[in-house]
């Protein structure tokens, strides 16, 4: 009578299935690794420590500039919350740009997480949080123009606060993207002891494993 092989015994791990699969796992990082070369235009490995500085200290800049601006221009302005409430979870205008800022942020880090490794959920996500940050950047020149509950110099003012903060927080999330995809082919490299190299005569970035 024969035993039964657990489906995690070291047999099961050593089957062509589950290497095919390794492979293929492998193979997928390799592609991603070549794609961000080029994109990024990394020259060498060297490069990769000087980028992944320059992206993250851009990116903490925008992060301080961001919160700088909302603690001037929203929190301690003399604004009257009261008016102008937001039909979206009647949000005060302070909440309403807390909201932009982190549907905004969330919506430009999953539309580049798509980007980079073709996955379609992210994208649908990032697209509907995409509507509901322009629904709120829009909303109080509706009740400036179109009702009278807020005046119209206000209502321009409102908005173009919130989109400040919608565009600045959109340039950071790619800023603060590019650093940690960065970071992780500097990782790749170094586990997998490849070299990043650029043949003279091709501006076409390659992966070379090290000898």
């Amino acid at each position: 009578m024969t035993e039964d092989i657990p489906a995690g015994s070291p047999d099961d791990l050593g089957s062509p299935s589950v290497q095919n699969q390794g492979h293929v796992t492998s193979e997928h990082r390799h592609e991603l690794a070549e794609r961000l070369i080029r994109r990024l235009d990394v020259k060498d490995n060297n490069a990769i420590f000087e980028m992944i500085s320059a992206k993250a200290y851009f990116g903490g800049i925008l992060i301080a500039v961001l919160v700088l601006f909302y603690w001037i221009f929203i929190s301690s302005a003399d604004d009257n919350i009261d008016t102008g409430v937001s039909i979206l979870r009647s949000l005060s205008f302070p909440d309403v740009a807390v909201a932009v800022l982190v549907l905004g942020l969330l919506s430009a880090l999953f539309r580049y997480y798509s980007r980079e490794l073709g996955h379609l959920f992210p994208s649908l996500v990032s697209g509907a949080m995409i509507i509901v940050c322009g629904f709120y950047a829009v909303e109080p020149l509706v009740y400036g123009f179109v009702t009278n509950e807020l005046e119209a110099q206000t209502a321009l003012w409102r908005s173009a606060r919130l989109g400040v903060l919608w565009g600045g927080v959109t340039y950071c999330a790619h800023y603060l993207v590019d650093a940690f995809l960065l970071y992780w082919l500097k990782q790749f490299c170094a586990n997998h002891d490849i070299d990043i190299y650029s043949g003279e005569e091709s501006d076409v970035h390659e992966l070379q494993a090290s000898d």
